[in-house]
């Protein structure tokens, strides 16, 4: 159970991150930004649902942003590995 709240929760990561106008990873995803960022949203909550009901109150919501934020760190550097050697920042 515990890899799947944090599966879901990268997910919701991922989601926002596509939604931001600076990533490259995939340039469609710029065209359906409302939808990636409302997308984000319940699926955030229920990874916090999901583990709050198996772990705990706090050990949930805990469980839930070390999958968030972990992949919100990861994904710019992807980002910048797919690029290789392409314009860094402006």
């Amino acid at each position: 159970m515990n890899w799947i709240c944090i599966g879901v929760a990268a997910l919701a990561a991922l989601c926002l991150y596509l939604a931001s106008p600076h990533q490259t990873l995939w340039r469609a995803a710029l065209r359906r930004r409302a939808f990636l960022r409302w997308l984000s949203v319940p699926l955030l909550a229920g990874s916090v649902a999901s583990a709050v009901d198996a772990y705990g109150g706090w050990c949930g919501v805990c469980i839930t942003l070390s999958g968030c934020m972990t992949m919100l760190v990861a994904l710019p550097y992807v980002d910048a590995w797919y690029r290789k050697g392409g314009r860094h920042a402006r």
